[in-house]
């Protein structure tokens, strides 16, 4: 939404990081409003087995100011190319157990189209830009996984 049209009272933003667990419905009502036809989310979370091999938990590590500073530029991006009523984007640092989310998304806009898009757009920004690193443990040990795989890379 071009900013002379937005309004930036009625804007509802909440980014960050966090050691704890995600609650996606926290994010959501700290975002949500009542204008929006639409409230797409996203986690993303650990999976077993990877590459074949089971995972017994992966630890997320990042620096703290680089990544709130990032998802800010990541956010002002979004809100240029959506019509954003409210947007929630928080990574999870610190160890996550297969099934546990480490990332989450939240874009509320007034159509469904656009908050779908927002929600992989800010997910593939993510990935792409935030300093995180992940530790993998799995049945032959603990190594570091590459950042920014092809998707179809990472299946098992």
């Amino acid at each position: 939404m071009p900013p002379e049209t937005r309004d930036e009272a009625a804007y509802r933003e909440h980014l960050g990081i966090t050691r704890e667990p995600l609650d996606l419905q926290t994010l959501i009502d700290r975002v949500a409003d009542p204008r929006s036809g639409a409230v797409a989310s996203f986690l993303g979370t650990v999976r077993s087995p990877n590459h074949g091999r089971t995972v017994h938990a992966i630890d997320y590590e990042g620096y703290d100011a680089m990544i709130d500073a990032e998802l800010a530029r990541i956010a002002l991006d979004l809100r240029d190319a959506y019509p954003l009523l409210g947007l929630a984007m928080v990574h999870r640092l610190g160890r996550c157990l297969p099934g546990e989310a480490s990332i989450a998304i939240v874009a509320c806009t007034p159509h469904r189209a656009a908050s779908f898009d927002a929600c992989r757009d800010a997910l593939d920004a993510c990935k792409a830009r935030l300093p995180v690193w992940k530790h993998e443990e799995d049945d032959e040990g603990a190594h570091w996984v590459d950042g920014n795989v092809v998707e179809s890379a990472t299946l098992s």
